[in-house]
């Protein structure tokens, strides 16, 4: 916390307490500035609160305008000045802003100006003095070259004053993170949408017709969509935050000779950082000791196994996954130990810069949230031309402008459907509730619906196709050949497989028995440890499957470490790529164990020649298949002093690997015969990509191997640009770039990090990559239920305009104003959300995925509704005019009638809107009877006939209504019946050039086109 004296004060400027700093106080006064107060409010009522709580408080004022505490203590007071300020001390934030002052603004002046002289001396120019990036990158520096450059003692670090001076310098180790939506941003989004604009417009024209009564239920809807999408985000927010892990808090650095635990923001460039397994690195830095040194880097590299590190320097062009003499924040130590020098803190570290990529990556609007977007639009512009040709008819006619300002209103009412956002809040609530149920968290409503048009999936390898986790898959015996492990599904809290199974090449079950001496000495050379369940508790991935590998074949593991002691041991080293351990065995005496490189150890092991090149040859075909490959060796006699080049027998070869998840081969096969592409894209070298992608069906042109976090986003927009709407999985930080920039982002929620799951659109809550599949399912029926209620509104609303226009041609007014807005509260709303929630067509994941750029509906089916309308309209025409010129003729009856019928066609038009698939839609039922009652209602309460303007209609003026409103769907039922629609043929010539459902292979498609219900122009030919 820093303590600063402000510029007023009586008494000598000095001291106060153990913190540093200035203090002005007098005899009962004491005026503090408190690191982390300015703009705090909420920090100033708590330290007002604690300071009013001491004894002898007379008056306790924090405040967060000026980041300053007035305490003011009664003569004789018990409670001292330390004391205050060790509460203050408690309620300080160190990373908090300092307010701001003149003499802050002069120093900052003067530090850049030192700045300046200081990088104009150094490069003899100051046109880039913010550059402070070598000319040579640290990895390809030498450790001299590093001391000099730090003036860096290694044996004693930096001392506390020169870390405290740096630390002033260059700000703390810390960065920004990724801060979750707050509520203001979740519900500004639910709000700004041209759906819920319509609406508000339509609000605000009931209210110029002074029908508050309809103004106040079309706010009502928009409320409610309001309400419905920002709970169900929020919810999602919630969920996220509390997956958020412990981040790295504590380092140990050498200052003074000493080595010392400061927290991590407290990490300086020049610190020399002391690491040991298990920790977490706080900063880059440069290694300059090491030993049996291994580091988990695969949230920022995708490398599946720990990374070896040493200190010599590699080339400047090396790419992160392979400077094995650096260390970089947010990996973790796996094995050994080591001394580095730290080289960049904060932002300037390779997390920073993977954050800057992502505040510079945008996010793409959802293809459907652009697709009602310019149907709003479209609709805005129905209204308003609407309302401006009847203003226009009505004025040729020498009409009452009043008049006609309050039809024309009307008109523009009716124009917008009221249950046009209701329609895409609610589908994508509910479908976010269906796939949560499911494990898969919709952090963004769009998203939902943007899964069902994926046309290519790019999946990180490394903790989303595979288990992040090594396991032995393949062992060579000398006298039994190749066994191939076949594990069990995973029951043991520590995931050991419960049984296993050992397949030789000729397909013969291998007994347990003959793997005797591999399990004695996976479990024994073995850097672990076991508590009391026999779980693993520390180790590296390869000694950790290892030992599970032992487990399971049901070598007695704890036992025997406890009853075998380790008497001495080699560690791996660049010169020995094996490590060797002497034990005193209770049965076998003393025994020398080996494990390491295949052609070392293979070379000390006592084999005829040619058996020899048989397994050098073997331990290359293990590895081509995308294997780490370890010998395991043995001899009697071991020395406890020294390794002497006694031969060894070889107990055999050990294939391991990071195999793929429970599930994945099966969903990328299920997405496959929905058209949609999969691409691999990891961090791992190309021989273990491929293999993995072979195996799980993904061909090597879709298999991108040593890719940077720089090259997955570049990968992902250049599928964008070629207009493919693309879903990244991913896990690691090194896929946020790409998560963001993704249409999809889809992070993963057990093993993913918190950048990871902060910047994606979906979560999958149990890491299953299968679900995935079911998200897509999911995301296409919703397209296609929001789809068929939007053409149900558009064709209903448009029957609306055509029966006021023709009205208006012929100089008569069918429908009254407040029967318009009765007709869209009625017909709008309830059976366009039971269309949204219609069950899934029974081809929906046998078809490609549809084409981003289309229209939510083309020419063709832009020509059908228009028919439909037209039908509708006619009926409610044909109803005004019967009711117009027949006997007892009059304009309210000639409106009820076209009231009537028109409400009957729109309701049952709904039915031919449903889904093609057999399963009933009791909500549409429902809603469909709910109508028709208030219709009912609407024609027979006198109270309800007055506010709409209707009349008592007789039974034949009432059959002739219903009967005209059932003409459309009888004749359409009729038609069904005799004449099958013909099967929809996609035309692939009028997408844009690239698309991804142009291609030579058109390897996008289903392979089952011939049996799939969409047919293409190929299909159509034949």
């Amino acid at each position: 916390m820093k303590w600063r004296a402000l510029a007023r004060g009586r008494a000598p400027l000095g001291h106060v307490g153990k913190p540093s700093g200035r203090v002005v106080h007098s005899a009962q006064r004491l005026r503090v500035e408190v690191a982390g107060l300015f703009g705090e409010p909420v920090r100033a009522r708590r330290i007002e609160r604690a300071l009013g709580e001491l004894p002898g408080v007379v008056e306790a004022r924090a405040n967060e305008h000026t980041g300053t505490v007035l305490c003011v203590l009664a003569p004789n007071a018990p409670t001292t000045r330390a004391e205050v300020l060790s509460i203050l001390a408690e309620h300080e934030d160190s990373q908090g802003p300092p307010p701001p002052s003149l003499s802050r603004i002069a120093e900052s002046a003067a530090a850049s100006a030192r700045d300046m002289i200081r990088a104009y001396g150094a490069n003899g120019s100051a046109d880039d003095e913010d550059d402070t990036t070598p000319v040579t990158p640290w990895h390809a520096r030498s450790i001299d070259e590093l001391t000099q450059a730090f003036s860096v003692d290694l044996q004693r670090g930096l001392t506390a004053t020169e870390a405290h001076r740096i630390l002033r310098e260059v700000g703390p180790n810390v960065l920004a993170g990724i801060a979750p939506r707050t509520a203001l941003e979740i519900l500004t989004g639910q709000i700004f949408t041209v759906p819920t604009a319509l609406l508000a417009g339509a609000a605000g024209l009931s209210v110029l017709l002074g029908d508050l009564l309809e103004a106040g239920a079309i706010l009502l809807v928009v409320g409610s969509n309001v309400v419905v999408g920002y709970f169900t985000e929020s919810r999602a927010e919630e969920l996220l935050d509390a997956w958020s892990k412990f981040r790295v808090e504590w380092a140990r650095v050498l200052r003074d000779g000493v080595e010392t635990t400061v927290a991590a923001s407290e990490v300086v460039p020049g610190d020399v950082l002391c690491v040991r397994a298990g920790d977490a690195i706080a900063a880059d830095a440069r290694i300059v000791e090491a030993t049996d040194l291994t580091v988990d880097e695969s949230t920022l590299t995708g490398e599946s196994e720990p990374a070896e590190k040493e200190t010599a320097a590699v080339v400047e062009d090396a790419p992160v996954a392979d400077r094995d003499d650096m260390l970089y924040a947010g990996t973790v130590v796996a094995t050994g130990s080591a001394r580095a020098v730290v080289v960049a803190t904060g932002s300037a570290t390779e997390l920073g810069a993977i954050q800057r990529a992502l505040s510079h990556t945008a996010d793409r609007a959802a293809p459907l949230e652009q697709q009602l977007d310019q149907l709003g639009r479209r609709v805005a512009t129905l209204a308003f031309g609407s309302s401006i040709a009847v203003t226009a008819l009505g004025l040729l006619r020498g009409q009452p402008l009043a008049a006609l300002a309050r039809s024309a209103v009307a008109l523009g009412v009716a124009a917008i459907p009221e249950g046009f956002p209701a329609v895409g809040t609610t589908a994508l609530a509910l479908a976010s509730q269906r796939l949560n149920r499911k494990g898969i968290v919709i952090r963004r409503l769009a998203a939902a619906e943007t899964l069902g048009a994926v046309s290519v999936v790019c999946a990180d390898k490394t903790g989303t196709l595979t288990e992040n986790r090594m396991r032995v898959a393949e062992v060579f015996l000398p006298d039994e050949g190749l066994v191939r492990v076949e594990y069990g599904a995973p029951s043991s809290e520590n995931g050991a497989p419960p049984s296993l199974g050992l397949v030789g090449e000729d397909g013969r079950r291998v007994p347990v028995s003959s793997l005797r001496e591999i399990g004695r000495i996976a479990a024994l050379n073995a850097d672990v440890e076991l508590d009391e369940r026999d779980a693993i508790t520390s180790g590296s991935g390869t000694e950790r499957a290892l030992v599970e590998f032992a487990m399971a074949i049901g070598y007695p593991v704890r036992r025997r470490r406890g009853a075998a002691k380790r008497v001495r041991e080699e560690r791996r080293s660049a010169e020995r790529p094996f490590m060797v351990t002497v034990h005193e065995h209770p049965e076998l005496g003393r025994i020398e164990l080996v494990k390491g490189a295949p052609e070392p150890v293979i070379e000390r092991a006592s084999v005829e020649p040619s058996e020899r090149a048989h397994l050098l040859a073997m331990n290359e075909a293990m590895a081509s298949r995308g294997l780490r490959v370890l010998a395991l060796a043995w001899r009697k006699d071991g020395d406890p002093k020294q390794t002497h080049e006694a031969p060894l027998v070889l107990a055999g070869l050990v294939g391991m690997r990071d195999p793929p998840r429970r599930g994945v081969r099966e969903a990328l096969a299920v997405l496959a015969g929905a058209g949609v592409r999969t691409m691999m894209l990891t961090g791992d070298q190309a021989r273990t990509a491929q293999a993995i992608g072979a195996e799980l069906g993904i061909g090597a042109p879709d298999v991108y191997s040593r890719v940077t976090p720089e090259a997955k986003l570049d990968v992902v927009r250049e599928l964008q640009d070629g207009g493919a709407i693309v879903a990244m999985t991913g896990d690691g930080v090194n896929d946020g770039p790409a998560l963001k920039a993704a249409d999809v982002g889809v992070a993963m929620g057990e093993r993913g990090t918190d950048i990871a799951r902060a910047v994606a659109d979906v979560v999958l809550a149990h890491d299953d990559l299968g679900s995935l599949a079911d998200a897509v399912s999911e995301g296409r029926r919703l397209y296609d239920n929001v789809r068929r209620a939007i053409e149900y509104l558009v064709a209903t609303n448009a029957s609306e305009v055509m029966v006021m226009l023709a009205g208006s041609v012929v100089g008569a007014e069918p429908l009254g104003p407040l029967q318009l807005l009765w007709i869209n509260m009625l017909t709008d709303v309830a059976p366009a959300l039971a269309l949204a929630i219609e069950p899934a067509d029974a081809d929906v994941m046998r078809r490609p995925p549809r084409d981003p750029q289309a229209p939510l509906f083309g020419p063709a089916r832009g020509k059908k509704l228009a028919r439909e309308a037209s039908k509708m309209a006619a009926i409610s025409l044909a109803a005004y005019g019967i009711g117009a010129i027949g006997p007892g003729a009059s304009l309210p009856r000639a409106r009820t009638m076209s009231f009537a019928s028109l409400v009957v066609a729109q309701l049952l038009h709904a039915r031919s809107c449903r889904s093609s698939g057999s399963q009933p839609n009791p909500e549409l039922h429902r809603a469909l009877v709910a109508s028709l009652g208030l219709q009912a209602a609407a024609l027979g309460l006198p109270g309800l006939r007055r506010v709409l303007g209707t009349t008592p209609l007789g039974p034949i003026e009432l059959s002739i209504a219903v009967l005209l409103g059932l003409l459309p769907t009888l004749a359409r039922e009729g038609k069904s019946l005799f004449e099958p629609e013909p099967p929809i043929v996609v035309d692939r010539r009028g997408m844009p050039a690239g698309s991804t459902l142009v291609r030579g292979d058109d390897r996008h498609a289903p392979v089952d086109w011939a049996s799939s219900p969409v047919m293409f122009e190929e299909e159509a030919r034949r």
